[in-house]
């Protein structure tokens, strides 16, 4: 792609990633971001930012417009099924922040030559620029003509919920609550708190009704002991959503001819690393580094395909440890084991 002010980029998606690029291409680029659902941006969900996603959002100038909507997400563990720890506490210092103040905060952040079309793109090859970037998520249409046999997005067994908390989870309580065939989560945010669940049900087709995936994971987890069971008998369907999870195909190339995808157009994985919104990112700036440098979107390729393929990999493979039913004992020895091996290597 020629290096020049009159480039043109027309982005599929003003979500995370496409606004993130839109701001870190600046106005050397003429931007075009195409969006069908503009009042998405006001639905609200905690994302987990990891260090590296804060300090390209620090670079843009993004960070400081968060301000104190942003919390830190607390040293967090996995428990078992009774609230027994399982793993001591991570250390990594990760933020949480709500969907729409992050995408508030990019959206002013866009350079003066950025447009936001609001519109529907049935057709991406129609589109009259020299690169088209699929910011489309994971039923993304720009995927398909960067490897036509990629193209569809892939089904699981799982059903996800999430929901507010009424008040800021107690950091003893931050984590993740394993059981027999289900996890619930409790993670604090920038509003208090949030909790989130997950357990296997191929029932049911989108969307979910709220107040019937509710009414199963309460029956999924009656029999678990601690914070799960007071948690799911207390939400609200008012404040909580439901929805199958889905994940893209694996990809062996993000690029092809004026096509690229990003974020989870490319790699669309189960949300048990949290990485979701901060890959997100990450390609959004190394996409717009490489194209800036001259490297074009075979060195955004190298730099981001291998290591958001091998969390696509690893995050599915932690959804299926953290839901084993028949062997959830074995595993919850296992992690207690290792968790005493480290202990004692330690002293």
């Amino acid at each position: 792609m020629p290096r020049s002010p009159a480039r043109r980029v027309a982005v599929v998606g003003a979500g995370i990633a496409g606004l993130t690029l839109a701001a870190a291409l600046g106005d050397d680029v003429e931007v075009t971001l195409h969006e069908a659902r503009p009042e998405r941006a006001g639905l609200g969900a905690s994302l987990v930012l990891w260090p590296s996603a804060l300090r390209a959002l620090d670079r843009l100038g993004v960070r400081p417009l968060l301000g104190e909507r942003m919390t830190a997400a607390g040293s967090g563990r996995v428990f078992d099924a009774e609230g027994r720890p399982l793993t001591r506490p991570h250390r990594m210092p990760l933020h949480v922040v709500e969907r729409p103040d992050l995408l508030a905060a990019l959206t002013a952040s866009l350079p003066r030559r950025a447009r936001l079309v609001e519109a529907e793109v049935d057709d991406p090859e129609e589109l009259d620029a020299d690169l088209v970037v699929g910011a489309d998520g994971v039923r993304s249409r720009v995927r398909g003509l960067v490897d036509p046999r990629r193209a569809g997005r892939r089904g699981t067994p799982w059903v996800a919920l999430r929901g507010a908390l009424a008040t800021r989870p107690a950091p003893a309580d931050v984590g993740e609550y394993w059981g027999p065939g289900r996890l619930l989560g409790l993670v604090p945010s920038p509003a208090g708190g949030y909790w989130f669940a997950t357990h296997c049900d191929d029932e049911g087709v989108e969307p979910l009704d709220v107040d019937t995936a509710l009414r199963q994971a309460r029956e999924v987890f009656s029999g678990a002991g601690g914070r799960a069971r007071d948690v799911l008998a207390s939400a609200d369907p008012a404040t909580t959503s439901a929805t199958r999870l889905w994940t893209a195909p694996p990809l062996r190339r993000y690029a092809s001819g004026r096509y690229v995808v990003v974020g989870d157009a490319a790699h669309a994985m189960t949300p048990n690393l949290g990485r979701g919104a901060c890959d997100a990112v990450l390609d959004a700036v190394r996409l717009a580094s490489a194209l800036r440098s001259g490297r074009g979107t075979a060195g955004y390729e190298a730099r981001r395909l291998p290591p958001t393929q091998a969390a696509r990999v690893a995050s599915g493979a932690l959804m299926r440890l953290a839901l084993l039913d028949r062997g959830s004992g074995a595993r919850d020895r296992a992690l207690r084991t290792v968790g005493a091996v480290r202990r004692g290597g330690r002293r």
